[in-house]
This record gives structure tokens, C-alpha cells and sequence, in this order.
């Protein structure tokens, strides 16, 4: 007999299946490694932006002294 109205449930893709959420977790998640170079990388982005923002200032005010 077939159930009318209620789906079927996934034994493979079970969402209570605590073991395979901790599998995934541990998956999906950054070591302190990848997080300093992350956070490095970003500080140099924000340094670089800094001083070319400082370099087109500088550049404005010798256009503008001309």
C-alpha cells in the first residue's frame, strides 16, 4: 500500500543523524592556519588600499600647488 500525502523518509540523508553533522562540520570548517593567512592577506589588502588613497592625495595637492 502507498502512503498518500506523506513523503517517503531518506534513510541515506537522515537530518538527525548526529555523527554525519559532526563529519560535516568538521568538513566545512577553517583551521587557525587558514584563518591567520585569511586575516593577513586582508590587513595587506586594507594596507595597500591605504596607501594608494595616500598617494593620490598626494598627487592631488602637487596638481593643484602647480
Amino acid at each position: 500500500m502507498a502512503r498518500k500525502g506523506k513523503e517517503e523518509f531518506d534513510w541515506l540523508d537522515d537530518p538527525f543523524d548526529e555523527k554525519k553533522a559532526a563529519r560535516e562540520q568538521v568538513r566545512s570548517s577553517m583551521s587557525g592556519g587558514t584563518k591567520m593567512v585569511l586575516g593577513c592577506g586582508c590587513l595587506l589588502a586594507v594596507a595597500g588600499i591605504v596607501v594608494l588613497l595616500v598617494l593620490a592625495g598626494v598627487s592631488m595637492i602637487d596638481l593643484l600647488a602647480a
